[in-house]
């Protein structure tokens, strides 16, 4: 039984979805970030494995996101959301520290704390009402801090865009995660619980940004990859680069596309024709180059 659990945790982790909001609004006092060609030489198998992604996404994931949302109060799931990004604040706090982002560091044991205590183990988020707003950062961005490339472009069917150094960033933050260490009664149930609803927690407030992509038809292949290349340069760089509010693909953004107007597809259709206007591409930055002045 348990190893069904394990395979099941498994399967919906990998078709955890492809897009989600930039993790931070990009600032405007600060130069805009360069365009280069994409560094996909691998782009004929990617978009084979992008069919397959696809293909399942359509099938299972999205429906199950959907039905999850129809019998799931709103409340409901944003607690959901908040209990799951408080569990992730030991990798974030590890990864601040690595950066030498020691004010963030300090914001994400704070947030951790309050959130732990007073939030009633995460599943409120206090801490943001206090000034201690939410951020992400994870061993790609790290490594990308340290001055590693990028390496090419990969699409991993059910798991989504990466790069050779992010993915292999995703293998340490593992190590980062103190569940990854912990023994206790049922341990594997845990693990395998976590892991199934982030898939399908994550999948269900994606779901009016997958949608939108999907409706503007044309290459979808490269409107991931352009939209995953972009926001990935702002994540890396803490939103110290004005870039364009495009989906990442590794954030849990608590708040729906719905409020947006007419669906939400009318409100990225600008920035998705800007980016493939400007040849799909963005300029990888070495981020050993960004000051350490002082994101979950």
């Amino acid at each position: 039984m348990r190893g069904l659990v394990s395979i099941l945790a498994l399967t919906v982790c990998l078709a955890a979805p492809s897009i989600a909001f930039a993790q931070e609004a990009a600032t405007s006092d600060v130069a805009p970030v360069q365009t280069q060609a994409s560094n996909d030489p691998w782009e004929g198998f990617n978009r084979n494995l992008f069919g397959i992604h696809q293909t399942v996404d359509h099938a299972v994931l999205g429906p199950v996101a959907r039905g999850y949302r129809a019998v799931t109060p709103r409340p409901l799931r944003s607690g959901v959301v908040n209990f799951l990004r408080n569990l992730k604040a030991p990798v974030v706090l590890a990864n601040d520290l690595l950066q030498g982002e020691v004010n963030r560091a300090g914001s994400t044991a704070g947030r951790f704390a309050i959130n732990t205590t007073i939030g009633i183990g995460g599943v409120f988020d206090p801490a943001t009402s206090m000034g201690l707003e939410h951020h992400d950062e994870d061993f790609g961005q790290t490594l990308a801090v340290w001055g590693v490339p990028s390496g090419p472009y990969i699409f991993v069917p059910l798991m989504g865009p990466t790069t050779v150094r992010d993915g292999a960033g995703q293998i340490i933050d593992v190590a980062f995660d103190p569940l990854t260490w912990a023994e206790f009664d049922d341990v594997n149930t845990a693990r395998a619980a976590r892991t199934v609803i982030s898939g399908v927690a994550q999948r269900e407030l994606l779901i009016e940004q997958i949608d939108s992509i999907d409706a503007q038809g044309g290459d979808t292949y490269v409107a991931y990859r352009s939209a995953y290349e972009v926001s990935r340069e702002a994540a890396i760089q803490n939103g110290r680069a004005d870039v364009q509010d495009l989906p990442d693909f590794n954030d849990i953004d608590e708040t729906p596309v719905t409020d947006t107007p007419n669906g939400s597809a009318e409100a990225i259709q600008p920035q998705a024709d800007q980016i493939q206007g400007a040849e799909n591409s963005v300029a990888y930055t070495e981020a050993s180059t960004l000051p350490t002045s002082l994101p979950d």
